[in-house]
């Protein structure tokens, strides 16, 4: 290869002045700063990964698709999980401590997998049930009890505190 061949061609804005006097050319680069991007990867469809510079470094991913893409979905993850596979996490990807298994008509009811307890938090608009607020709080009470035993996760842990009986 000549050496003509390695070198790379790099478009750069700047001003070109020529001088007849002495037959010079110069050139003055403009906005000439070293690349805010450090360890760019890209993968196919466009997407890219790079680290920023500065005082304060961040990761920064960006997803391409097209409009016409039969699965834009689809493309964007195939995306992430290419530019994310050497991202293993340090620690597994837990569960949250508290999950919600009821959350309708104004009652929320959270559990605790590892306490084993469960929390209600209903709400009533008084200004439309002031006649009939225990009929509410009472209906309320009776979702709960109709929808947690088709929770999986409920279940789980009801068979884990009966084991747990069985063996003491």
């Amino acid at each position: 290869m000549q050496e003509k061949d390695k070198l790379k061609k790099i478009k750069v804005r700047g001003t070109g002045c020529y001088d007849p006097n002495d037959n010079s050319f110069g050139f003055t680069p403009f906005n000439e700063a070293p690349s805010t991007q450090q360890n760019v990867k890209t993968c196919a469809g466009g997407g890219k990964r790079w680290t920023t510079t500065g005082s304060d470094p961040s990761r920064m991913i960006c997803l391409k698709t097209k409009v016409s893409s039969p699965d834009p979905y689809a493309d964007v993850l195939a995306q992430f999980t290419t530019l994310t596979k050497d991202m293993k996490p340090k620690q597994p990807i837990a569960q949250p401590e508290r999950l919600r298994v009821v959350s309708e008509d104004g009652l929320e009811c959270w559990l605790n997998e590892k306490s084993g307890e469960i929390t209600f938090m209903g709400k009533v608009d008084l200004s439309s049930h002031y006649c009939d607020w225990q009929a509410e709080v009472l209906r309320q009470v009776q979702l709960v009890v109709r929808r947690l035993p088709a929770s999986d996760r409920f279940n789980k842990v009801i068979n884990n505190i009966k084991k747990g009986e069985k063996n003491v």
